[in-house]
């Protein structure tokens, strides 16, 4: 029997009980997650904090999207934003739950941040005005396009990002803050979230200590550039499509990151190491490029 034979057999018995008609869209479905992928590469979610999920130390939408967090509504002027540096008391847009997000939540002042997986340093960004003549001409308040922000610090020494750390010069600290790249972070901490977010449950109940560390996704950028960028079982090169290329844990305690308890893996590969792994959903973009690269 065809499918949309079964379906004609339902809908008279629906009628038969009198029963509501529901309406069943899978496209709609779909569009909707299209949407807010569309939204978060572009103008970003506006989000409250239920809708942020931490996934090990990223912030994520709802778990599912890899996303970077600052305020929309600041309160420096347009004089400061259009000529922000490393340094200033301007917004910085963050990359996990740090010390400064933990105090904004507290203080109920979260509503004005949005979520953003726009690959650019540079933010849409609204501006307060002091000066009494921009008021007059464009408002006390407007926005602002293409604002180039700049990392929490908290939070790239939170995760250990390329080794930085409050305890080094202020100098070092403000030259890696002005480097950092948004493109670079998101390509090379896609493959972690995926490979975070798939803790097979016979691992999990097996495994003596806890999940994933902090450090680990510093931990896994390293190696995987030490390794070029490779996998280490069939030797793709993964350098132009990094979110693909994951660390996986061989002994599956998540909390053991020493050497010989870690090896690189092209998402395949890892997919393909064990039943428990088998599960884990592979973009089919991430899949296709793998193909090819191998030839």
């Amino acid at each position: 029997m065809e499918l949309k034979d079964s379906f004609t057999g339902l809908d008279r018995i629906r009628k038969r009980l009198n029963a509501p008609e529901r309406t069943l869209s899978f496209d709609k479905a779909i569009e909707q997650r299209r949407d807010i992928e569309r939204e978060l590469k572009t103008e970003g979610i506006l989000v409250e904090r239920n809708d942020i999920e931490s996934v090990g130390p990223y912030l994520t939408y709802k778990g599912e999207h890899l996303a970077i967090l600052y305020i929309l509504n600041s309160t420096s002027p347009s004089s400061e934003l259009e000529n922000n540096t490393p340094g200033y008391s301007t917004p910085k847009f963050h990359l996990t739950w740090c010390r400064t997000l933990d105090s904004m939540s507290r203080k109920k002042r979260f509503d004005r941040y949005v979520l953003s997986r726009s690959p650019s340093n540079l933010f849409r960004v609204e501006a307060l005005e002091r000066d009494v003549h921009i008021i007059r001409e464009l408002g006390e308040r407007h926005m602002l396009n293409d604002v180039q922000l700049f990392p929490c610090q908290n939070c790239l020494d939170s995760l250990r990002y390329k080794d930085f750390s409050l305890q080094t010069s202020k100098s070092d600290r403000l030259g890696q803050v002005k480097e950092f790249v948004v493109r670079e972070y998101l390509d090379e901490n896609d493959g972690n979230l995926t490979v975070m977010r798939h803790l097979p449950k016979t691992l999990a109940q097996n495994a003596k200590s806890g999940g994933y560390t902090v450090d680990f996704p510093e931990i896994s950028r390293a190696l995987r550039a030490e390794h070029n960028w490779k996998c280490t079982k069939c030797d793709v090169d993964m350098s132009n499509n990094k979110a693909g290329l994951h660390t996986h844990h061989i002994s599956g305690v998540k909390s053991d990151n020493s050497r010989s308890n870690l090896m690189v893996l092209c998402a395949l590969c890892h997919k393909g190491i064990d039943s428990h792994h088998a599960t884990m959903h592979v973009k089919k973009s991430i899949e296709s490029f793998i193909l090819a690269q191998r030839g």
